[in-house]
């Protein structure tokens, strides 16, 4: 009788094991969180269509301000994310942790960036650019029509 339970309990641990390996497979990530870095909330707003489509493909949003002290892409040496967001171009300085050399760790540890700027670009976005081989503009170039 006390070989039975012991065997059930092995048996029980086993198959549980196998379904915890399975859930937590490359093919089925489980960590799908995005940092949004916003100047302002109202782009929460503004800009909900793009958030939503995130959200659709089942991605989870984490919206803070760019200034929030709280703000982290690692914490005990793993990445909080898969991506990061910066809807903040006039940002001269991130709250947190967070500076250019925590963002370009994270892009060189084969994490997503998405940055959103114009030619009012502030210093620090535009070395986070320019460390990946893009710049702005210092003046606003426009195309007014094209004829063919």
């Amino acid at each position: 009788m006390e070989n039975f339970s012991i065997a059930t309990v092995f048996i029980a641990s086993f198959s549980m094991l196998l379904s915890l390996t399975h859930s937590f497979s490359i093919e089925n990530p489980t960590n799908q969180r995005i940092l949004v870095l916003l100047d302002d909330l109202a782009l929460k707003s503004s800009h909900s269509i793009f958030f939503n489509s995130l959200q659709a493909r089942g991605f989870e949003l984490d919206f803070k301000l760019s200034d929030d002290p709280k703000i982290a892409l690692q914490r005990y040496g793993q990445h909080l994310y898969v991506g990061l967001i910066m809807f903040a171009p006039a940002t001269e300085r991130f709250g947190g942790s967070l500076d250019l050399a925590a963002i370009l760790d994270f892009v060189d540890s084969d994490k997503d960036l998405i940055v959103s700027s114009d030619e009012n670009a502030s210093d620090l976005i535009r070395s986070i650019a320019a460390e990946r081989g893009v710049d702005f503009d210092e003046v606003a170039a426009f195309c007014r029509g094209i004829n063919y």
